[in-house]
């Protein structure tokens, strides 16, 4: 047992513009940890005969850090003022610097609104550095095949972002994290997680039992991570279990944010506010 794992916290289910949704970040126990900054977890089936515009999120704006959305089942489309219209499905991910502006929108796809079926995804924030906030926005999509995966142990890893075991993401960051989405159906199986000592982070588990360093963690659960002696965290399969894995380097900032905007500062808030409302961050009209 390592001396990593601080806490067990279960996700809170909170209503999202009508959607149910698990929210294990931010807590009444942890508002962030590290650069990681909210956690929500969607799984619903859709009816079908549906518009597009009649589900999920249409256009708003983001300023200062990175949304990101593991999609788990079904496909979502990203839309943004930069011009992008591009459909990600199961098995990717869209990573979108938002930097000093944009405006997008996250919608099934038209297929799955018309025909239905199961969307799973999970969007994370991630804080930008304040070196970064004002940068170009970009948006960087990740398919499944060109996702870094590999077996371990009994354990299917895919490599969301940085370096892990000689593999390496293609999506870029302003800051040192690795991210990855482990899965395995052998109870049993163990896997040994690397990280750095200063690192912090957060173990959710999305469905399934696994033993964290000794403590059970079941659906819904989150592993909080803190800095410490050890190198590593040992996680055991208990039964089928998939687990999403956000570590990073603590940032050392002051954090101010309020909807879609994180800054440093109150005027840096209200300046995105202006900003936004001026067009500056672009438009987009669906």
């Amino acid at each position: 047992m390592s001396n990593r794992v601080k806490n067990i916290i279960n996700a809170q289910r909170v209503n999202m513009g009508g959607n149910w949704i698990e929210q294990p970040l931010p807590h009444p126990q942890l508002e962030r940890i590290g650069p990681f900054l909210l956690i929500h977890h969607w799984q619903d089936v859709l009816p079908g005969n549906q518009a597009t515009d009649e589900v999920g999120v249409g256009p708003h704006p983001h300023r200062g850090f990175s949304p990101v959305t593991c999609i788990y089942a079904g496909s979502l489309r990203h839309r943004d003022s930069l011009g992008t219209d591009h459909v990600v499905t199961a098995g990717g991910t869209q990573w979108m610097d938002s930097g000093a502006g944009i405006v997008h929108s996250e919608r099934p796809s038209d297929e799955l609104a018309a025909n239905g079926g199961l969307l799973e995804m999970i969007q994370f924030w991630i804080n930008t550095p304040k070196a970064h906030k004002m940068d170009a926005p970009a948006y960087q999509p990740l398919s499944k095949s060109n996702t870094p995966t590999w077996e371990e142990d009994g354990w299917h890893m895919g490599l969301v972002q940085g370096e892990w075991n000689g593999h390496t993401s293609p999506i870029r960051a302003h800051h040192p994290m690795r991210i990855a989405n482990l899965k395995s159906e052998k109870p049993g199986a163990q896997l040994t997680l690397p990280l750095p000592e200063d690192w912090v982070g957060v173990l959710y588990v999305l469905d399934g039992n696994a033993l964290i360093d000794g403590t059970t963690v079941t659906g819904r659960q989150m592993a909080i991570l803190e800095s410490g002696s050890d190198t590593s965290v040992s996680i055991e399969c208990l039964d089928a279990v998939r687990i999403l894995a956000l570590t990073g380097a603590p940032l050392h900032e002051p954090v101010f944010s309020h909807g879609p905007f994180v800054m440093n500062t109150i005027q840096e808030v209200q300046q995105a506010i202006f900003d936004y409302h001026d067009g500056k961050m672009g438009m987009l009209v669906e």
